[in-house]
């Protein structure tokens, strides 16, 4: 293997364990969100359940998680891209389409639903939450269960392609070895 390729398999190694771990940070956080956080939600009155949400939602702002929740809708498609110039097209073409899907799914879905019921309820008062409260709550937990399938479905596709990636390569390092 000549330097140039060397260093170009090192790059698209570590794209790939990024994306994965990317993929799956976010499906965790989702998960437990979905899990654990709205359960406990659900048993709030209406000023617990604002309160609850303003102060997640001002914490959740954080550059660590940017980078990882931003990270995680841009780097499988690099990922594509890696395999599209390794000329390895059916694994570029199934990246492509774990990344769109997790694009729209959770991407887009998080920007038109929970982010403008975030907004919304950040200038709630806690006290006199508007009457419509719990159906912008029950909303904004259907979206968030819905991206948490998506989540975890991409993080298991990219688990999947990843094995089987490692599988061939392995079979044929052996077949070239004998």
């Amino acid at each position: 293997m000549l330097r140039g390729e060397v260093m170009n398999a090192r790059w698209h190694t570590l794209v790939q364990l990024l994306t994965l771990l990317l993929l799956g940070l976010m499906a965790g956080f989702f998960f437990a969100f979905a899990f654990d956080v709205v359960p406990a939600t659900l048993q709030l009155d209406a000023e617990h359940y604002v309160l609850t949400q303003q102060a997640i939602n001002r914490v959740v702002r954080n550059v660590v998680f940017g980078m990882v929740y931003f990270g995680s809708a841009v780097f499988p498609f690099i990922l594509s891209w890696s395999y599209y110039q390794r000329k390895t097209l059916l694994y570029a073409k199934a990246w492509l389409i774990v990344a769109l899907i997790y694009f729209v799914m959770v991407f887009v879905l998080t920007r038109w639903v929970n982010v403008p019921i975030n907004q919304e309820m950040a200038d709630w008062n806690p006290n006199l939450p508007p009457e419509n409260w719990q159906v912008l709550r029950d909303r904004w937990n259907m979206s968030n269960y819905i991206r948490t399938a998506a989540a975890t479905m991409c993080f298991i596709a990219g688990l999947f392609l990843t094995i089987r990636i490692s599988t061939q390569n392995a079979y044929a390092n052996s077949s070239l070895n004998n």
